[in-house]
């Protein structure tokens, strides 16, 4: 009998949390990475919170009451790996440059927006899973995928949709969707999991066109002379989830990619890591080297492109649709006013599929590209699609009126075509969907699906294969310039065009006069700078917030979630924005502002000019000096999207009456004026720049952490004149932040418990690190804003972070016995009886929460104080915080909450506390000081 799946996910609902070996690879037939040789699955197994450790086969995982729990007790795992068998391919950036009839297909490494997350609940021969919506093929893959792997009935298996969830990257849905069902199986339990974010080994697909004399006789066989024949060294198929590659290692099936009949695929017989290739991008990477071979072919012939591929078309549909869109493209290319360069380039592509009944079907799509090429930046611009395509199981599209609909609301067309080209500022990609392609798109049908109406095309997925072929054949007829490697890359192609078109430039001016030209106009950006009287601009009426996108106003969303907007501008029980909250600096009080479009009270009559103005220049819009406890040293390394995103998105929220307090600090500081000389000596108001000799991701890390979410503000240490520090050595190497200490952040690889990409990764998301501790403080809200984020801005962050100049290397951990020496040293010193003291207070008020492996799970995770790294600290501030004060506003809702102290115990008591934490779970650190001063302080200060 088949069970109905419930929208609404079950009661009782479990964690689980699989855990990776440290390389995956395959070689089309079975696993033949790591293999697992050992762990701590007893140790994890009794540990508060943990369900069951569950291991199969090579596959290892944990089932928790919690998600906290899950990934503290998989980090406790520490599995012991030996290397298996197979020679594993080397990574695809070993063998980019391997011969210039290599086509490169570049593929993501983490899905756009936040990681997916999903259900699976495996009771008696029937599996129930609740996941993202997604495609009915990606749902017929998986339901095979799940029959293989638990043993089950595929009509035993039912799907229901998680209302606004992210379906992330196929496989890697798949993945998550696999490791759940596995671990509900084990304890027969329903598990929920969050996509795994993986580093992807490989980063492209990788063909090779072969000449004739290097065909095989297959090859020989299946192709004609004329035919593009292409090799790849890794298994041509799409390859099962983890979950059964580690679970049934000896032997997996394959699951193959639609065929692309259009040409063979040789696959080699190394075995490649695994990637993130589904069926879409191994048929796109097909079809876009098949197709620019086509070209170059003709051209080499010396043939016209189009008429030679439509001479080598087989006589059928195809065929025909391939004419009528050749036909509705025809006629002569406008010269480019503007200097550019115009071409026009054709592809097709051929999938096989299988229709609703089961009964195989060919579909055909073609287009033809227009495109308008600068040579001076490499910019293109796609001018004009011609796309057709013939589905028959999909009812098609009739050309009249679906232009708009097509250009302006189908995700996929554009998705697809704007995913074909690297952006020069690829640091500011807040995954938007952001329509700036400008296409006049036309699409025909082939005759024989007119009879079908026409509906919605977004489904069929063939229709955008031939798109990067297409635009790179038009590129190449523009141009001479054959572009290899998706995504395209407008620098690579400015600079091809530059050697073929090298001109000597004309100096306009003498290298004296030019000299003398840059200084006077640097003396008068100086002066302006540093003039202090600035003048109001013009209030407004209001901005017509109609005028702004949705996607404007997400991305505005977005850049204020990583700014913490709200953290600052929201008084205690106030409303989000409304500002008045006080800001303790060693010069006095500051009050933060209204920032909602309140008219009289907020911002609401800014102009855009002004809002920019402040926030690059920290210059109010009634010509005020600003303070620069509001960040604009940082904010002004902000790109002007994002300025103008964050001020569409200001201005769209609901309007607040509230007027705030008036910030009064003493003399000198009183004296607004002098800010412009503290400009003029602190403040860079440059945007940021790009590194052209670091990565993409590390890039886009440098321009979240030093620009809107201004870290250095509170983790780098100031001057006298509380100016950053921003020397090598002092840049985010510590700092203080509303009482609390903000730890060093650029030495994270080093110390004596190293942060690894994935433990600051999962930091930064959740507040949470099992090796680290808990996220408190000012450091909570912030984890809270970033958890608005993409997971790809979080990894970007960590890579940046991990990767700052001044890295050293990673301290050795005290071993276990030298450690209890240490605090046996400590405890017959003459501060024992003050260690006693603490050892009495801490088994009545903290032990029964972080004593690990004892008693009951009272609040959310278990944290292990050996791990927490305030303990470790150079000043005891951060522990004495928390233990006055508690947690009562936690990063993430599963961490729980700390109660705070302060009522219950004195400074002594709390004195002997920290004294003993300090001693048991730090030992190697020198004790700290008498704190009781501190302590006294830190209870009369108002509470964050």
């Amino acid at each position: 009998m088949n069970l109905p799946v419930p929208v609404a996910l079950p009661d009782g609902l479990l964690w689980g949390r699989a855990v990776r070996p440290p390389q995956l690879g395959w070689d089309g037939r079975r696993y033949v990475g790591p293999v697992l040789i050992g762990s701590r699955r007893a140790a994890v197994d009794a540990q508060a919170g943990v369900v069951a450790v569950v291991q199969n086969g090579q596959f290892l995982g944990v089932v928790a009451m919690s998600a906290p729990y899950a990934r503290q007790a998989a980090a406790d795992l520490a599995p012991e790996w030996a290397a298996g068998g197979g020679k594993h391919l080397p990574h695809v950036s070993d063998v980019a440059d391997a011969g210039p009839s290599d086509y490169r297909w570049g593929l993501p490494q983490t899905s756009a927006g936040t990681a997916a997350q999903v259900a699976v609940w495996c009771l008696q021969g029937h599996v129930s899973v609740w996941m993202p919506a997604c495609s009915a093929e990606v749902l017929a893959g998986l339901r095979l995928e799940l029959s293989q792997l638990l043993s089950v009935a595929p009509q035993h298996i039912r799907f229901a949709e998680l209302a606004g969830a992210s379906a992330g990257l196929g496989l890697d849905l798949v993945d998550t969707v696999a490791d759940a069902a596995l671990l509900s199986q084990a304890v027969g339990r329903p598990v929920a999991m969050a996509q795994q974010t993986r580093a992807a080994e490989n980063t492209a697909l990788v063909l090779r066109a072969l000449p004739a004399s290097a065909r095989t006789a297959v090859a020989e066989r299946v192709a004609s002379p004329a035919l593009p024949t292409l090799h790849s060294d890794a298994p041509w198929a799409v390859r099962p989830s983890i979950a059964r590659l580690l679970s049934h290692p000896a032997a997996v099936a394959l699951t193959h990619a639609s065929a692309v009949t259009d040409g063979p695929i040789l696959a080699g017989s190394l075995t490649t890591a695994l990637t993130g290739a589904d069926v879409g991008a191994l048929n796109a990477a097909q079809v876009f080297a098949q197709e620019s071979l086509w070209f170059e072919q003709a051209v080499a012939q010396g043939e016209d492109p189009l008429a030679w591929r439509l001479r080598h078309l087989p006589a059928g549909t195809g065929a025909a649709l391939a004419r009528r869109v050749s036909d509705s493209a025809a006629g002569p290319l406008p010269p480019g006013a503007d200097g550019s360069l115009r071409g026009r380039g054709f592809a097709t592509a051929r999938t096989e599929h299988t229709a609703d009944d089961g009964q195989p079907e060919i579909r055909w799509s073609a287009w033809v590209a227009e495109v308008a090429v600068h040579p001076s930046t490499g910019q293109v611009d796609v001018l004009r699609v011609v796309a057709g395509q013939d589905s028959e199981s999909l009812r098609p599209m009739q050309a009249a009126g679906v232009v708009q609909e097509i250009a302006g609301q189908d995700p996929l067309l554009l998705a697809n075509t704007r995913q074909l080209f690297t952006r020069a500022d690829a640091f500011d990609d807040w995954k938007s969907p952001a329509g700036d392609i400008r296409t006049d798109i036309t699409t025909v049908t082939a005759p024989t699906a007119l009879a079908h109406g026409h509906g919605q095309l977004r489904a069929d997925g063939v229709l955008t294969l031939p798109a990067a072929a297409a635009i790179a054949n038009a590129i190449h007829d523009a141009t001479g310039v054959r572009l290899r490697q998706v995504p395209f890359d407008a620098e690579q192609l400015r600079l091809q065009l530059a050697g073929e078109r090298a001109e000597k430039p004309v100096r306009l001016l003498s290298r004296g006069a030019a000299w003398l030209a840059i200084g006077a106009a640097g003396i008068a950006g100086l002066a302006s700078t540093a003039w202090p009287a600035k003048s109001a601009l013009p209030l407004t009426s209001g901005p017509d917030v109609s005028l702004y996108s949705a996607q404007a106003i997400e991305r505005g969303r977005l850049v204020a979630a990583a700014g913490d907007c709200v953290v600052c501008h929201t008084a205690a029980g106030g409303k989000p924005n409304a500002g008045g909250l006080g800001l303790q600096t060693p010069f006095g009080t500051l009050y933060s502002t209204n920032i909602t479009p309140d008219l009289e009270t907020g911002i609401g009559r800014w102009s855009y000019a002004a809002f920019e103005r402040a926030m690059r220049h920290g210059i109010h819009q009634d010509g005020r000096q600003l303070y620069p406890a509001f960040p604009y040293t940082a904010f002004a390394k902000m790109s002007d999207g994002d300025i103008q995103s964050l001020y569409a998105y200001l201005m769209s929220q609901p309007a607040t009456e509230s007027k705030v307090p008036e910030t009064r600090l003493a003399f000198p500081y009183n004296l607004r004026p002098a800010m412009a000389g503290w400009n003029l000596l602190f403040h860079d108001a440059t945007p940021f720049r790009a590194d052209p000799a670091q990565t993409a991701e590390w890039n886009r890390g440098a321009y979240l952490v030093e620009g809107a979410g201004h870290c250095s503000a509170c983790h780098t240490p100031r001057n006298a004149l509380g100016a950053e520090k921003t020397d090598l050595k002092n840049h985010l190497s510590g700092g203080e932040a509303e009482g609390w200490t903000a730890p060093p952040l650029n030495d994270l690889a080093g110390g004596r418990t190293p942060w690894t990409h994935d433990t600051l990764r999962q930091y930064l998301r959740t507040g949470f690190s099992p090796k680290h501790g808990v996220a408190a403080g000012p450091m909570a809200p912030v984890v809270q804003g970033l958890a608005e984020l993409p997971e790809s801005d979080i990894g970007a962050m960590a890579t940046y972070l991990l990767n700052l100049p001044g890295r050293t290397q990673p301290m050795p951990v005290a071993a276990g016995s030298a450690a209890a020496a240490a605090f046996a040293a400590s405890a017959n010193a003459p501060t024992a009886l003050r260690h006693l003291n603490g050892e009495r207070i801490y088994q009545n008020a903290c032990a029964v929460c972080h004593e690990a492996g004892s008693g009951p799970t009272l609040f959310g995770i278990k944290p292990d104080l050996a791990a927490n790294t305030n303990l470790r600290s150079a000043t005891p501030d951060n522990l004495v915080q928390t233990i006055l004060h508690g947690i009562q506003n936690p990063a993430n809702g599963d961490l729980g909450y700390m109660p705070g102290f302060k009522d219950s115990l004195d400074d002594k008591q709390i004195d002997d506390l920290v004294a003993y934490l300090r001693g048991r779970f730090a030992p190697g650190e020198k004790p700290w000081p008498d704190g009781v001063k501190t302590i006294r302080d830190f209870r009369r200060q108002r509470h964050p």
